[in-house]
């Protein structure tokens, strides 16, 4: 659930194509709590810049999913319905506006429960019904999270006896599991979300070329598919702006674009909406399809083992 606060930083956050301002700070000027914030808002909104444009989105280390127990008992019938515990371990990651997601300890969803309580025709949508089998998400983003609640001034008649108002925002994870598209590739966010996919087969056909830049495509001799591959990334980088981008109109539809897939969960059954057995045995995780961020260290050490 998001509050005023998230809604607004997401919002903010997702401004690219706005220029960044600073305070300029002078002796004699008289500066108030918009100043404060500005100043806050310039130097965060820099570094999550710089990590959304040259980092992009995914897992740094760990935020690994898995479930508890991971087999049933030995005297327990293997199709028994019981209670599993989905978890994600600590770990690091940016999501898809360049924001830090850091776990430091293991979080938990009853995962039986978490099925009951949804709407079962709505299950639907992420059921493969040729393999039987129900294919779930699990989402991670950044998300504000008021704390330290301090008395202020009240600033309207009838506002409360004791008006308390946040005194920090801590960076804070929102975990999430959804349904997923049993057709779609888990690691469907590539770099720049908010402005389309730049490789693989959902980049789509190239943008419009210019004459010299199509003669140059056309001149790559037959069988020079690693030097085509570099010059159409270079063209679609070339091209990025031509399509000026607009935000979601919906912070739901926002939060859906910037949200980081960890794993995916399948279960089997033959109909979610009417048989629906929880048990280790019929659950299998994925968390290697997911996208990862590499690091300078972490080239340097694939570089030194070549």
């Amino acid at each position: 659930m998001t509050t005023a606060t998230d809604t607004a930083t997401l919002r903010a956050d997702a401004a690219l194509a706005e220029p960044l301002r600073r305070v300029a700070f002078e002796a004699g000027m008289l500066l108030g709590i918009e100043a404060t914030r500005d100043e806050q808002a310039y130097h965060r909104r820099r570094l999550t810049r710089g990590q959304y444009w040259l980092h992009g989105a995914g897992t740094v280390a760990g935020l690994r999913v898995a479930i508890e127990p991971t087999a049933p008992a030995d005297d327990e019938p293997a199709d028994t319905d019981m209670p599993v515990r989905l978890t994600v371990s600590p770990g690091v990651g940016i999501d898809g506006l360049g924001r830090e997601l850091l776990l430091t300890e293991t979080h938990c969803l009853d995962l039986r429960a978490w099925l009951r309580a949804q709407d079962r025709p709505w299950l639907l949508g992420g059921f493969d019904d040729t393999a039987d089998r129900l294919h779930l998400g699990v989402f991670a983003r950044h998300q504000d999270c008021p704390v330290g609640l301090q008395p202020v001034l009240a600033r309207k008649l009838n506002l409360g006896t004791d008006p308390v108002q946040p005194s920090r925002i801590a960076d804070a994870v929102a975990l999430e599991l959804d349904l997923l598209d049993p057709a779609a590739a888990l690691e469907r966010l590539g770099p720049w979300p908010l402005h389309g996919p730049l490789q693989g087969a959902a980049a789509g056909p190239l943008p419009d070329l210019s004459a010299e830049e199509q003669a140059a495509l056309d001149a790559l001799p037959a069988g020079a598919d690693g030097e085509r591959a570099r010059l159409e990334l270079r063209l679609r980088l070339l091209h990025l702006f031509d399509t000026p981008w607009a935000a979601p109109a919906l912070a739901a539809d926002l939060l859906r674009l910037v949200r980081v897939p960890l794993a995916r969960l399948t279960l089997r059954t033959a109909d979610p909406a009417t048989e629906l057995v929880v048990n280790p045995g019929r659950i299998s995780i994925d968390n290697l399809s997911r996208p990862f961020v590499p690091t300078a260290a972490q080239l340097a050490a694939l570089a030194l083992a070549g």
